[in-house]
């Protein structure tokens, strides 16, 4: 009987073996899914803050930008107004030709024409160009501070 009795502990004890054998298995495989689902957490943490600084800076940029153009667009419209009124004209650095009046010339710049001005369509233009050029200008700066700030924050290296 007592063989008997040590031949089921011996199989007891093999069991309770083979069986923290295999809860120690499964315990390494949760430790190791909890590793990789923190780790996969602490990846979405850090990449969800770098999308909301994107973003603000972004936004940032937006306003400037929009800032910009409509500070080229007011500029435009006051221009356009003031050479409406006649209050003010666009300066043009010219000079004209001598005239040939009969055998004799006037010299460059004579006193016979009148100053230089550009139409009234054209100063439209000028307006409208300078416009354009402002707003390129804020747009070139805005990409730019984009371009940086994305640079910076995903730490891109360059050739």
């Amino acid at each position: 009987m007592i063989n008997y009795l040590r031949i089921a502990v011996v199989v007891a004890l093999l069991l309770a073996l083979w069986r923290l054998d295999h809860v120690t298995t499964e315990r390494d495989a949760a430790v190791t899914a909890a590793e990789q689902s923190d780790a996969k957490a602490a990846s979405l943490r850090v990449t969800m803050r770098l999308q909301r600084e994107l973003i603000t800076g972004f936004q940032v940029a937006e306003a400037e930008y929009q800032k910009e153009k409509t500070d080229a667009q007011d500029e435009a419209d006051r221009l356009r107004r003031c050479l409406a009124d006649g209050t003010c004209g666009v300066r043009v650095n010219a000079t004209c030709p001598g005239v040939r009046v009969g055998r004799s010339a006037t010299a460059a710049g004579g006193s016979d024409a009148g100053a230089p001005e550009l139409t009234a369509a054209a100063g439209w233009d000028f307006s409208a160009l300078q416009q354009g050029l402002k707003v390129q200008r804020a747009q070139i700066k805005r990409l730019q501070k984009t371009l940086f700030e994305l640079h910076r924050k995903c730490k891109i290296v360059g050739e």
